[in-house]
């Protein structure tokens, strides 16, 4: 294997200077706007926020979805020892160390869990099904659990993003050394703390209908999004004359590899669930996939299959098209689009047995949007957005594909 010159870091920008005010301030003012407009979207229909609380949710688990991607990455790559992430792991450091914002933006979906979920609407504690999942599915140890996911969350992601940060002062080898020791259990706790979160804040929309693989499906689509994102915002700061030098198309290359390889497992996976269900034929199973196959949901499932599996696996299978900035850009925005299409139709149908959509959903895509890219932009701009003491970004700046 051939091996060029290490770029210096000295030769490109890698702080975001007042680039970075600039965009916390466009993307906080687009979050605010977008959630007022939101709210009165919701204030002016006749259904005591319910549509708003509905619409509300499927935008916060996609942003969520999406810091959890990047929470599982982290320590995913120091367990590994993987040295090609290092120029690009600060951005997902940023990503997920905005859990405390997250936290907040969860406050919603507690307060307006009556109008979303089944086991906490009026009259539920009659339903004789329910009974046995009571001590459980209740508002109080709803809210308890999300005290828990976000403690765990936060405490992991702040402790690798002030890690981080403070090895690019010291320089301290020892540093990396924790981190890696922490990163198994980060993994293990990551993903129980993670599938269980998913079957909290979506499966148990519908508390008659479960799924053992929903956690990883929910998991996945945040996986692979996070990916789309990761590379859309290296472009970015490219464009803008930063980091120019020291990511290259070997990193670019890396990246597509991990969005093809989860695009198949998401779908992989979404089968199985399918396939299961459709085999085993039972009622209070198949109605769930029943709800979401009439009515106009059966032709944005056929869209989510497309756009979200099959598309993007042919788009991305070839070694050119993980080469070339355009296709990469271009998969960049779609797949994202696709998943939150996806999201949509796995909890809308709970709101309308027809389909419906509407500017409030566009208007809370952009608000909660808005408010996370703009927490995430707020924490980017403090620091290097290179670990630039890292002990292995020699290797990450000379990283060359086989």
């Amino acid at each position: 294997m051939a091996h060029h010159i290490t770029p210096r870091l000295s030769e490109t920008k890698t702080t975001m200077d007042g680039l970075g005010s600039k965009v916390f301030a466009i993307s906080g003012i687009i979050g605010l706007v977008g959630l007022i407009v939101a709210v009165v979207f919701g204030m002016q229909t006749d259904d005591s926020m319910r549509h708003f609380s509905f619409s509300y949710l499927v935008n916060y688990a996609y942003f969520l979805s999406i810091s959890l991607g990047a929470f599982t990455f982290i320590p995913l790559m120091f367990v590994t020892k993987a040295s090609w992430n290092v120029v690009l792991r600060r951005l997902a450091e940023v990503t997920v160390a905005v859990m405390p914002v997250l936290a907040l933006l969860a406050i919603p979906v507690i307060y307006f869990s009556s109008n979303i979920y089944g086991w906490a609407a009026p009259g539920a504690e009659h339903i004789h099904a329910l009974k046995h999942k009571a001590g459980y599915l209740n508002q109080t140890a709803f809210a308890i659990r999300w005290v828990i996911y976000f403690a765990i969350w936060t405490g992991y992601s702040l402790f690798y993003w002030r890690s981080s940060v403070r090895q690019d002062t010291t320089g301290d080898v020892e540093i990396t050394k924790k981190m890696e020791k922490l990163s198994g259990s980060a993994i293990l706790i990551g993903a129980l703390t993670i599938a269980a979160a998913a079957f909290d804040l979506v499966m148990s929309i519908d508390p008659l209908w479960f799924s053992t693989i929903f956690g990883i499906y929910y998991w996945c689509g945040g996986f692979v999004t996070f990916f789309d994102m990761l590379t859309l915002a290296i472009m970015g700061l490219q464009n803008s004359g930063r980091m120019e030098k020291i990511i290259s198309p070997e990193h670019f290359h890396d990246l597509g590899k991990l969005m093809f390889a989860f695009t198949f497992f998401w779908g992989y996976i979404a089968f199985s669930q399918y396939m299961l269900y459709w085999y085993a034929n039972i009622p209070e199973e198949t109605s769930w996939f029943l709800r979401r196959s009439v009515y106009g949901w059966g032709i944005v499932g056929f869209v989510t299959l497309f756009a979200t599996l099959l598309l993007p696996f042919a788009g991305l299978i070839s070694y050119y098209a993980k080469r070339n900035r355009k296709m990469m850009a271009f998969w960049g925005f779609w797949i994202p689009i696709a998943q939150w299409i996806n999201l949509y139709w796995v909890i809308m149908p709970e709101f309308s047995d027809s389909f419906i959509f509407s500017p409030m959903d566009v208007a809370l895509f952009f608000g909660i949007g808005g408010i996370w890219f703009a927490a995430i932009v707020k924490l980017a701009s403090q620091n290097s957005l290179v670990p630039t003491k890292d002990p292995r970004l020699e290797d990450s700046l000379r990283f060359e594909n086989a």
